[in-house]
């Protein structure tokens, strides 16, 4: 049985969320931290293990019926696979999501400092090796199956700047895990960065579709990304702000929600920018009338 495919409908059922990298947070201001998130509109959150494991934070998401949208697993890789010694750490994760009742385990592979510099630029050459790509595959598949026991639905990530980036790597890892265990994370600005278009990855992927990051990207600085101009994306990202507010960029929410609705997709939207020249209240703002705006249209 699938266990990430909560319901079929319409992408109007699906709840917006955020994942408030831009936002500052911290113990002090917890309140007014989620307070502003629920304030905008905003009816779940990523959340770390910190976050999960003070009874302060649970409670008060609970009091503003904050819903906990997902946890992030980062997979520590070389271009070989997965690095030994990090299983029990993943699996305390699992552990962790059973308990708190994480809706989403979102898995990637963690950055690296290789595929930092050529972001956006990849070739085939920088991608795993045939065996490191099955030992991914693997671990993945375990750890969803995992996951899975608990009743908790599991997606994976394409991620810009590792060593699943682009359309072609993302196939090849998915196409070796079962759609029973796992489906899609589909971060529409880390597909962009990757050199894909978000509508052929709804319309390839389909019902796979499990999560969506609504994740807009400035098409000048990838260009410039592209063209060599960063050391790193990391540079592209806190500098010159590669994310940027949903609707104002190269991605085409009309476009992307339409796709979304005609596979019957009604999971999370979530909101994601990483930096913002705008403070990060105005930032989320922004996204969140946008994404209304063109669920309107639909």
């Amino acid at each position: 049985m699938t266990c990430w495919r909560f319901l079929v409908g319409s992408i109007h059922q699906s709840p917006i969320g955020i994942v408030p990298l831009n936002w500052k947070y911290s113990a002090e201001n917890m309140s007014t931290y989620l307070e502003g998130i629920a304030g905008y509109g905003f009816e779940g959150i990523q959340i770390g293990l910190d976050q999960g494991r003070d009874p302060k934070f649970l409670s008060e998401m609970k009091r503003l019926n904050l819903r906990i949208a997902e946890h992030y697993i980062a997979i520590r890789c070389t271009p070989d696979g997965p690095i030994d010694g990090h299983k029990d750490e993943y699996l305390e994760q699992i552990e962790f999501a059973r308990e708190v009742g994480v809706e989403m385990l979102v898995f990637a592979v963690d950055g690296s400092a290789d595929r930092e510099k050529i972001a956006g630029r990849v070739s085939k050459k920088d991608s795993l090796t045939s065996t490191g790509l099955q030992q991914l595959a693997q671990l993945i598949t375990e750890l969803a199956s995992k996951a899975a026991s608990y009743g908790v639905a599991s997606s994976f990530h394409p991620h810009a700047a590792t060593y699943i980036e682009t359309v072609e790597e993302s196939e090849a890892l998915m196409a070796l895990v079962s759609a029973d265990i796992m489906g899609v994370c589909l971060d529409v600005g880390h597909w962009i960065v990757g050199g894909g278009d978000p509508v052929a990855a709804v319309n390839s992927f389909g019902d796979r579709i499990a999560h969506v990051h609504v994740k807009d990207v400035s098409g000048e600085v990838l260009q410039k990304l592209i063209a060599g101009g960063y050391d790193t994306m990391e540079e592209a990202v806190v500098t010159d702000k590669l994310f940027v507010p949903a609707g104002t960029g190269l991605l085409n929410l009309d476009e992307l929600f339409t796709a979304l609705n005609a596979i019957e997709y009604s999971g999370w939207l979530m909101s994601e920018q990483d930096s913002a020249f705008e403070p990060s209240e105005q930032a989320s703002e922004i996204s969140m009338k946008n994404i209304k705006a063109a669920l309107l249209k639909i």
